[in-house]
């Protein structure tokens, strides 16, 4: 007699297979003539495996049976492998056709392995690249692109590029113009995956959201964006460490007046011409890593007229230079937060002494709207003890601020620690910020 669960219509049962990983659902055939082929009827399908001893047994299965999959439509498809096998390598173009045949919204390719010859990539069929039903696509490592002349993706929503090869320098372009829907954009490029020097461009009117992460070796010449519907932006890029000394690129970013957000980790020397895209943003996050002088910070008269809450690491020779520079050019600032990235330690400078003449008067901002100020990872030093009395002594709104200073390793460092301390506890009473504002001193864990 069959179980009850056996009973239930394939409606239910597919419902069931859908939270399960694909091989786990595959695995249900040998239950019984009634599941045998069940998993087959699948909208979703995923196959993924690390292990080399199991890869090469996953090939022959999927070209086995993906042809004969029974669902009239593949919702989502997704390809997961970081070992490196032929048989993958050449199916990756019969199976990703037939899921664009099968109207298949959600593609994920992810090939991982470290082969780098151009014999060792798996390309896409160019069919891919006119698929109407299109919603989601990534495209990830090992995986060779060449945008055929005839392009068109009228649903791709959202599009993932990471470390993946081009057939020439005016791949993605070509691509990214033949998008019309297109809202969210995560591109990563590496210096070693283009044999040849390139200008990455954005133009997409209907984008907004944009996640850059740019290795800056030497094929890389420059940056381009023109998304006038952006909401979201953010960029790290970093310099290779072959990288000559000349670490410049042309760079060209159209205004954008919807920006809302706005992260920014980089190593380019004039971030005048970042700031001056951005002066929109409600929310700024910024870790500024550029021998400069203050001048060449952004230029005077850019005001940040709707910044509320900004997060900024204390990396660089100049990080409190623009910190003084921010709380003067943004008048409705609410939150404050000033942290020390985990890999920039060994870049951290101390504020210069006395850092309150940095500014000729008290920040609009501390007199009429700071409410948080967050500092995380403080070494205790007289220059930032200096600065977050400044902020303490200014900020007439303040309602929170929370002190966490770095972890002690030694009776030296515990004692340099709690003397800093106590002189912020001090200046604490002394103002009386106890009647209305919540401050809170801590170590951080080791």
């Amino acid at each position: 007699m069959d179980d009850k669960i056996s009973q239930l219509p394939d409606e239910l049962l597919l419902k069931v297979l859908l939270c399960l990983p694909t091989k786990v659902a595959v695995s249900t055939s040998i239950l019984s003539k009634r599941w045998e082929f069940l998993w087959m009827w699948l909208p979703k399908l995923e196959y993924s495996y690390s292990s080399e001893s199991k890869s090469w047994r996953l090939s022959p299965f999927i070209h086995l049976n993906l042809p004969l999959h029974k669902a009239p439509i593949i919702e989502s498809l997704r390809l997961n492998f970081d070992v490196f096998d032929r048989g993958i390598v050449n199916g990756i173009n019969n199976w990703v056709l037939i899921a664009v045949s099968r109207c298949v919204q959600e593609l994920r390719v992810t090939l991982a392995f470290t082969h780098y010859k151009l014999a060792n990539l798996a390309e896409v069929p160019s069919y891919l690249f006119t698929c109407k039903s299109l919603v989601i696509l990534e495209l990830t490592g090992k995986v060779y692109v060449h945008v055929p002349r005839t392009v068109f993706l009228p649903s791709l929503k959202f599009l993932i590029l990471r470390r993946m090869w081009y057939s020439d320098k005016k791949s993605l372009h070509k691509l990214l113009s033949h998008c019309p829907v297109l809202e969210d954009l995560l591109v990563e490029r590496n210096d070693d995956d283009n044999n040849r020097t390139f200008t990455l461009s954005v133009i997409v009117p209907s984008l907004q959201r944009l996640t850059l992460k740019i290795s800056r070796g030497n094929h890389f010449e420059g940056l381009v964006i023109n998304t006038p519907s952006l909401k979201y932006f953010k960029i790290m890029d970093y310099i290779e460490e072959y990288k000559l000394e000349d670490s410049s690129y042309s760079y060209y970013f159209e205004d954008t007046p919807k920006l809302e957000e706005a992260d920014i980790e980089s190593t380019y020397p004039d971030i005048n011409k970042f700031v001056r895209s951005i002066r929109s943003v409600r929310r700024l996050s910024l870790c500024i890593r550029v021998n400069a002088d203050e001048e060449a910070l952004y230029h005077e008269g850019i005001v940040f007229g709707q910044l509320q809450h900004l997060k900024l690491c204390s990396c660089g020779p100049n990080w409190s230079n623009l910190l003084a520079r921010l709380l003067k050019d943004s008048p409705l600032l609410r939150d404050l937060e000033v942290y020390l990235n985990d890999d920039h330690t060994y870049s951290r400078v101390d504020a210069p002494v006395p850092w309150q003449n940095q500014l000729d008067c008290v920040p609009t901002c501390l007199l009429a709207s700071l409410e948080t100020f967050k500092w995380t990872l403080v070494y205790g030093s007289q220059e930032e003890i200096d600065l977050v009395k400044y902020i303490l002594r200014n900020a007439r709104c303040l309602k929170a601020a929370t002190i966490l200073f770095r972890p002690s390793f030694c009776q030296q460092e515990e004692e340099k620690l709690e003397m800093a301390k106590q002189d912020l506890i001090c200046i604490y009473v002394d103002i009386y910020l106890y009647a209305y504002c919540q401050i809170f001193f801590s170590n951080l864990d080791k």
